[in-house]
């Protein structure tokens, strides 16, 4: 049950509310002030699903503060675990050192805490001493980079997918409902909501689909560097013979935005600088805090 404890009189709490077009408007009015994006079109199309869900204080039918969660599956070390990303986390600046998240937070981690092993999300570096009072750990991530020297390419039909055609999303979100973890060191899945938020709005003009490994791949090239987001796919995909495919005769470097488990001998691994994208962790479970992973980029909320 909410706790409206220390906090003023005519702020109500909705939840569950993406069908309400006035309250929905109203989240996005707020996220485009404090983040300078909105979900309306992701609405639109049919991607947010019940399992995005927003808690949201509203002063006057207005949302002034929010807490999101994305119920998700999560692979870690092999096990499968039960998730909660956390997200969307705002207040307006009008009501903000009021306690409204603290409050919103303590409400969620209620709601949550015994049907999911872990919550986790991202955050800057201003909340390091923030989230650790909900019982949060900060976690270093390892960014993944392999030297690489493309071979003669087999004969590939690549296709390029686009990010506003119907099709190709209908394609992308089926793929992504049915896909397989992409690692089993830390991966994730039934997070299609989130992978189509970044498909339509991220990401768009990178997707590509392999017929030969009937898969979505998410890529791009940076001078010698090939940024490899995502494999999505429901087998096994033999990424080397994937990389020479995608690759060019400039590629030097493949950096990879999720933890390789077929390359984690040969990259080699660093300390992510993510100031601007700490995670944070809170878990039913022990978790090496020494371990190198990366949680996969494109399952950020």
């Amino acid at each position: 049950m909410f706790s409206n404890e220390n906090i003023e009189v005519g702020i109500d709490l909705v939840s569950d509310y993406k069908d309400n077009k006035a309250y929905r408007d109203s989240l996005n009015l707020l996220t485009t002030l404090v983040f300078d994006f909105y979900f309306e079109d992701w609405y639109q199309k049919g991607f947010w699903d019940d399992r995005y869900i927003c808690y949201s204080l509203l002063r006057d039918n207005v949302v002034i503060a929010n807490v999101s969660v994305s119920k998700m599956d999560v692979v870690i070390n092999g096990l499968n675990k039960k998730a909660i990303q956390i997200g969307t986390v705002m207040t307006h600046p009008d009501f903000r050192g009021k306690g409204l998240s603290r409050a919103l937070m303590n409400h969620v981690l209620d709601i949550y805490e015994q049907d999911c092993d872990i919550f986790f999300l991202f955050a800057n570096s201003t909340a390091i001493d923030y989230y650790p009072k909900f019982g949060f750990e900060s976690f270093g991530e390892s960014q993944f980079i392999l030297k690489f020297s493309p071979t003669p390419k087999e004969d590939s039909t690549l296709r390029k997918l686009n990010g506003s055609n119907e099709e190709d999303l209908a394609l992308i979100k089926r793929m992504v409902m049915s896909r397989r973890p992409i690692s089993e060191q830390f991966g994730v899945s039934n997070n299609q909501g989130i992978f189509m938020f970044h498909a339509i709005k991220v990401i768009p003009e990178s997707i590509y689909y392999s017929q030969e490994d009937d898969a979505i791949i998410v890529y791009q090239h940076d001078g010698h560097t090939l940024h490899l987001y995502d494999v999505v796919s429901q087998g096994d995909v033999n990424v080397n013979s994937l990389l020479n495919r995608i690759t060019n005769e400039q590629t030097e470097n493949i950096h990879f935005h999720f933890t390789p488990d077929q390359f984690t001998e040969n990259a080699q691994d660093e300390p992510m600088d993510n100031n601007d994208d700490m995670l944070f962790i809170k878990a039913n479970f022990l978790l090496d805090k020494n371990s190198k992973f990366c949680v996969p980029v494109l399952a950020h909320a």
